[in-house]
């Protein structure tokens, strides 16, 4: 039996839902992953479901792991046969299982981004048009959006309407042929290519969806199109469908996110139960209450009311800078100050775009603050990185030409542009692989004596992987393509002063295929392949020491004592391409109350009166978001511009990193008027229509209430100042007779 005392009412109605659909409405910092792994637990030891029909999908591999570890250390033994992992994970396994089935050999590639990118260069050259590498990324994410909505070649064609459009369409069309040729997905292909065998072959569908007698799903409102219809599919035979998510933390539509997924599940699944987890555990009452304010603005929501027993805490902090440097400048200056009472590492600063990093950096290797930019290259997106895993994709799946053209030459062994070419023409003719047109071209003595001792010595290499990958394990065998491929030398003759540390990235990636071997049970090259493809930025977050500097779609799932929001300015946040429609600007609405709720007791917002875009000066006013927040809950401060000046003159020339006389006039947060935020008795003085007089705004006459108690929230017509939404709990209002 799980103990469920230390759960509160909500969340212990969620964890022992009986069965059929549910939906967990859950607030930030309210607990759903402690609802998620004791509803796990609860369903093994109270309930009497098997592990292994038992599958639990959530975003990130850090994240799975982290439930699967929680369930396990609860309930005091092995999972057994439960599937927990990210969708990708999930369908991957599905694929390497039943894939055959719909035409995927086994041994399979995986393509990430810059092997799209690459192939996605690789046709444009094809039709005589050199787009270089942005104009490839930028059609690869055109193909990558058509398959989120779950749109064909041919689909993109007919309602393309620019020339852009329509050549992404025809790349997109060969794109697909060019992945089924090389025995290869993409991410996208992952999802898509599973819903198309549980399409054309429904037993197999029926066989997993059979198992799947609990099927739970974490971060519901990120689903896409496709995961949506997964879903769909997996818990359509015994209908336990237990989803977990908010929709006002819904950041992803520009991934193909589909808020319509969390909003209309009752609709999509009749007689489905509605819980909500209204009570947060992480933020002050100050911080909830003003997130709350912001997106109560939004109309597509289902609604909550968030509260907390927490201490009510100090004002959110706003300073308004004269521009984007004095902006960096301060916010450094007010994290230095912390620098006693918080550690570095329980600091985040949260941008729009990663361009609002540069000042930032700067004044942070300056001031020898240590820092880590979130989200910035990761050990897997590195170049020696990439090139090694290369040549193990090449070993597992021969028919691979992107894989092929990433290590041919590298490092350099004399394969040029012109015997690159040749090859690519026999493989177009012959319709085989390169590496078999390469072989090809060696026999039949199509390439010159020094193309021709280059392409044996790779043909040598490409032969013993492809003959001892299946028998040697992966460290031995990538220890072995080092050492074959001269590695070692490339690297101190390419990269001057950097070569041993590139290595040592190298030996990295060895010790990780050891690692992975130790952890397996039938290690497998192809296994150590997938781990890495599906490794993410958002699993290595938080693994270095320092300030966190990342933008606010990185910071989804953290949470941190102190958090700064900078650019809090129209056209910078929200962004300038999102204030055109309602549903953009919703969403960015949905980042800024993400932002806010990772704090958890100091939040400080800044904005710049000028920003530098393009080497000139631009005016932006203050974001709209920052009117959505009750002036009751802010604390302006406003330090001489020309101490700011003077201050970092000195500190540019010196590189000093001792606080400065005018850094210390900047005033601390004031804790904020009023308790708790937990609910209480309504006022009915403030009924609508009342008379009142607020101390800044003076006369004025109620419009509107929502809310109740501390959370009471009035909508005021003031003369001579218009309409503001005040919080009576934190300001000194008073009822004209």
């Amino acid at each position: 039996m799980i103990g469920l005392d230390h759960l509160n009412p909500a969340q212990q109605e969620a964890v022992t839902h009986q069965e059929g659909p549910l939906l967990v409405l859950a607030g930030a910092g309210s607990g759903k992953t402690g609802v998620i792994t004791h509803r796990i637990a609860w369903l093994v030891s109270d309930l009497g479901v098997p592990p292994w029909n038992i599958t639990a999908v959530t975003f990130t591999n850090k994240a799975a792991a982290e439930m699967r570890e929680r369930v396990e250390k609860m309930m005091g033994g092995d999972l057994g046969g439960a599937r927990i992992g990210t969708f990708h994970s999930m369908c991957l396994r599905i694929l390497r299982q039943d894939g055959e089935r719909i035409g995927l050999k086994s041994g399979f590639n995986i393509y990430d981004a810059t092997d799209q990118v690459s192939l996605v260069r690789k046709l444009l050259k094809d039709e005589e048009l050199d787009e270089g590498s942005a104009g490839a990324r930028a059609i690869r994410a055109k193909i990558s959006r058509a398959k989120n909505r779950m749109e064909s070649p041919e689909s993109l064609e007919r309602r393309a309407y620019s020339p852009d459009m329509k050549l992404a369409a025809r790349i997109y069309r060969d794109y697909d042929r060019a992945l089924r040729k090389a025995n290869a997905v993409d991410f996208d292909d992952i999802l898509l290519r599973t819903l198309e065998l549980f399409r054309e072959h429904p037993e197999v569908l029926e066989r997993y969806a059979g198992n799947c007698h609990h099927l739970l799903v974490d971060e519901y409102q990120d689903t896409n199109r496709p995961q949506y219809l997964l879903v769909r599919a997996l818990s359509s035979i015994h209908g336990n469908l237990f989803v977990v998510g908010d929709e006002d933390q819904s950041i992803y539509r520009f991934r193909g996110a589909e808020i319509r997924n969390i909003l209309d599940f009752e609709q999509d699944h009749p007689g489905a139960k509605l819980i909500r987890l209204e009570q947060n555990y992480r933020s002050t009452g100050t911080i909830l209450a003003a997130a709350g304010a912001v997106i109560e603005n939004n109309v597509n929501r289902k609604g909550k009311k968030l509260w907390t027993e927490n201490a009510q805490g100090e004002r959110l902090t706003l300073f308004e800078a004269p521009d984007d440097r004095a902006e960096a400048v301060w916010a450094v200056g007010a994290v230095r100050q912390m620098a006693d009472s918080c550690a570095y590492e329980e600091i985040a600063i949260l941008y729009r775009t990663n361009a609002q990093s540069r000042q930032l950096e700067e004044i942070f290797r300056r001031d020898r603050i240590p820092y880590q930019v979130v989200g910035s290259t990761q050990f897997y997106e590195r170049k020696e990185i990439k090139d090694l895993l290369g040549y193990l994709k090449l070993a597992a799946n021969p028919a691979d030409d992107v894989s092929f053209r990433r290590v041919v030459n590298t490092p350099p062994r004399g394969v040029g542009n012109t015997t690159l070419s040749l090859v690519e023409d026999i493989a177009r003719s012959l319709n085989v692989p390169m590496l078999e047109a390469a072989r090809e071209a060696l026999q039949h003595g199509y390439l010159k004596s020094r193309a021709a001792t280059a392409v044996r010595g790779f043909l040598d290499l490409a032969d013993w992987m492809i003959a001892n990958g299946p028998e040697l394990p992966v460290a031995e065998l990538m220890d072995g393509v080092v050492h074959r491929a001269g590695f070692e030398a490339y690297m101190e003759k390419a990269h001057p002063g950097q070569g041993i540390e590139r290595m040592e990235n190298l030996r990295s990636l060895v010790s990780a295929a050891a690692e992975y071997a130790d952890e397996e049970d039938d290690p497998t090259l192809i296994g150590f392949l997938d781990r890495s493809a599906l490794v993410s930025d958002a699993d290595d977050v938080g693994s270095r020491p320092g300030v966190s500097l990342m933008t606010i779609h990185c910071a989804k799932g953290l949470e941190f004592d102190t958090v700064f929001m900078v650019g809090l300015e129209e056209n910078i946040f929200p962004h300038s391409r999102s204030v055109g429609m309602d549903e953009d600007v919703e969403e960015e609405r949905r980042l800024c109350y993400v932002a806010m709720t990772r704090a958890r007791k100091r939040l400080l917002l800044s904005r710049a009166g000028l920003r530098r875009f393009q080497g000139t000066f631009l005016p932006n006013g203050p974001s709209r978001f920052l009117e959505e927040i009750p002036e009751e809950l802010i604390l302006k401060v406003s330090p001489a511009i020309q101490e700011f000046r003077a201050r970092d003159r000195f500190e540019r020339s010196s590189g000093s990193s001792a606080a400065s006389p005018s850094a210390r006039k900047y005033p601390p947060s004031g804790p904020a008027p009023g308790g708790s935020t937990s609910p209480d008795p309504v006022d009915d003085d403030y009924r609508t229509g009342a008379a009142v007089m607020h101390p800044k705004f003076g006369r004025g006459k109620i419009i509107a209430r929502e809310g109740a108690g501390k959370t009471l929230k009035l909508t005021i017509r003031f003369d001579g100042h218009g309409q503001k939404k005040i919080l009576p709990s934190y300001t000194s209002l008073k009822v004209r007779a």
